[in-house]
């Protein structure tokens, strides 16, 4: 999970979080995932999402206040849920069905005996996520909250709380930005967040950075951005 990144000076907790949900799609049989987090003595809050289809998802889980993630988090444990039938949080369960997701399985972020956040995986088919692929989820919760922590007690001027509420703050910039590159250059808010993303990876900067210079007109992403370093050009696929 580059868990190396945490013990860089110029650690990125946002970037951080998206590639641990692009781990969570790449190593669990999901087909997407997203990152809840909750500063110290505030609410839960989406952080990261693996697309604007999800994110729209676990957004309205949070309005609605109802759903297995929130379950998840508000009682330390692990929730899954069919969405093919009828259960405790059916207003969730019609709009996740509704953008094709028919499972749900939400692992709680702990440290020790604290619940931090969530890491929520759905799934396009109506099965329970397999065993193996249960003991990874939680081993990849578990390595995001070790991550976290480790960056935190680097940093003597930081806490726990701060590094999740600058997670939480940052990703408003994120999100204008990328209604700015969709309006300008007409196009779907995954393949702008991906810009957005693969610019910073590429100038070395951090992606907050970049989507507050968007956002104030002072940068202009191309519409083709340079590949990120260490990275190859994939071509197109059909």
């Amino acid at each position: 999970m580059d868990l190396a990144d945490t013990l860089v000076d110029d650690f990125d907790p946002v970037d951080f979080l998206y590639r641990v949900a692009e781990h969570c799609t790449s190593l669990l049989d999901i087909g997407d995932a997203g990152v809840m987090l909750a500063p110290q003595g505030g609410p839960l809050r989406l952080v990261a999402a693996t697309s604007e289809r999800v994110r729209m998802v676990e957004l309205f889980e949070l309005d609605a206040a109802q759903g297995p993630c929130r379950s998840a988090y508000l009682e330390g444990h692990a929730v899954e849920h069919d969405l093919t039938v009828e259960g405790l949080w059916p207003d969730f369960t019609a709009r996740a069905h509704q953008d094709g997701y028919l499972s749900v399985y939400a692992v709680p972020v702990q440290l020790r005996k604290e619940t931090i956040g969530v890491l929520n995986l759905f799934r396009r088919i109506p099965e329970p996520l397999g065993e193996a692929d249960q003991q990874l989820a939680r081993a990849l919760a578990d390595a995001t909250a070790v991550s976290l922590l480790q960056q935190t007690t680097l940093d003597h001027h930081r806490t726990l709380g701060m590094q999740l509420q600058q997670a939480l703050s940052t990703r408003s910039i994120i999100e204008q930005a990328k209604g700015f590159l969709t309006a300008r250059q007409h196009i779907d808010p995954d393949t702008a967040f991906q810009r957005l993303r693969t610019y910073a990876r590429h100038h070395r900067r951090r992606i907050a950075d970049v989507a507050g210079d968007i956002v104030s007109s002072t940068l202009t992403v191309p519409d083709t951005p340079a590949v990120p370093p260490g990275r190859k050009q994939q071509p197109p696929t059909a």
